[in-house]
């Protein structure tokens, strides 16, 4: 219709309306564009919300699995680090009967932890993490997952670690095969209700199993560092979340 027209207003040389009909059509043609755009952009931002809200449920989980994953090596760590007291000065204090024991039993285990977002994962996998349009916590997130990569480095390192010191140190004792371990039972360890038998004076004359001890507090030391780097990270991002970043922005 106003093809028609622009054609009648030039064999007319009605170069007036001709101007006109032109400016009709680029300013329909440009609030066509700008009306495409607005829309995206709202899609865009609806999408960004529902995404920073999966991300802020991803951190809590996180949060929640680092912090039961710290706990569990600072836990062993002090019961190591008794142990290790222990053997060096040949006498086993009775507040350190409970640590001593519950070492020879987890000593050389560690807590898994499931560190990453999957939903930002994802984002980087497509390679659509600019949605996010709070660059803050778009680095802060790059920066963890970069963190992580790292720290999957430390934990082959001290699983080889433990490897090398778990024949040395497991050998040692005995297990008690008929004690069925359970959280109200592992308690109480220490306390009446034994799931190893050992020969205290037997193990601080082994210098095996002195060493294979230190090198599991060191694995747990070691661990601690990067479990705490972690979970800081993961409070800031929370932070961050939790502000409003990104999502709750105007």
């Amino acid at each position: 219709m106003i093809l028609r027209r622009i054609t009648e207003h030039v064999k007319a040389q009605n170069w007036t309306a001709v101007a006109l009909d032109f400016v009709i059509v680029v300013v329909g043609v440009f609030m066509g564009i700008q009306l495409g755009n607005w829309n995206q952009a709202r899609l865009d931002r609806q999408e960004e919300i529902a995404l920073v809200e999966r991300i802020r449920v991803d951190f809590d989980r996180i949060k929640e699995d680092s912090d039961r994953s710290l706990a569990s090596h600072k836990r062993l760590e002090s019961d190591l680090r008794a142990m290790v007291r222990s053997l060096r000065a040949g006498t086993l204090k009775d507040e350190d009967v409970a640590g001593f024991e519950r070492a020879l039993l987890v000593g050389f285990a560690f807590q898994t932890s499931a560190d990453n977002s999957g939903t930002f994962r994802e984002l980087m996998s497509s390679g659509r993490a600019s949605i996010l349009r709070d660059r803050e916590l778009l680095d802060a997130l790059v920066d963890y997952e970069d963190f992580l990569e790292r720290f999957r480095f430390a934990q082959n390192y001290y699983s080889d670690l433990v490897m090398q010191a778990v024949g040395a140190y497991t050998s040692a004792f005995n297990y008690n095969i008929d004690m069925r371990l359970t959280e109200e039972v592992f308690a109480t360890v220490g306390e009446g209700t034994s799931f190893v038998s050992y020969d205290f004076d037997a193990l601080v004359a082994d210098p095996e199993f002195l060493n294979a001890a230190e090198q599991l507090l060191f694995v747990h030391s070691g661990f601690i560092v990067w479990r705490s780097r972690i979970s800081q990270r993961v409070e800031s991002i929370q932070v961050l979340l939790n502000n409003g970043a990104s999502g709750d922005e105007e």
